[in-house]
């Protein structure tokens, strides 16, 4: 059941502006850059988290409603609301 879920996410991965919020858990991926609607406090936040261009970040679970997720990044384990996971810009890890 879980390799229909990560086709699904193969697939919006391979479009141009792929976010954070469309990973499944184990997947891997790199920080591109925080989308610009994001300002202030809250993109100072994401960034002392460690979501900066080039972090390496892991999905380890999503919630049974799929809000809030956890991610791991450098050594740490995030818990980020969709709309927040959704403003991170990100590639995936080869």
């Amino acid at each position: 059941m879980l390799d229909i879920f990560k086709k699904k996410s193969k697939e919006i991965i391979s479009e141009s502006k792929a976010i954070l919020s469309d990973l499944v858990p184990g997947e891997r991926a790199q920080v591109q850059r925080i989308s610009d609607d994001c300002q202030g406090i809250e993109r100072q936040r994401l960034m002392d988290l460690g979501f900066v261009p080039g972090s390496a970040v892991e999905v380890e679970v999503i919630s049974p409603f799929k809000d809030p997720a956890a991610y791991r990044i450098k050594g740490g384990l995030i818990a980020l609301r969709k709309i927040q996971a959704s403003k991170i810009q990100i590639s995936l890890a080869s």
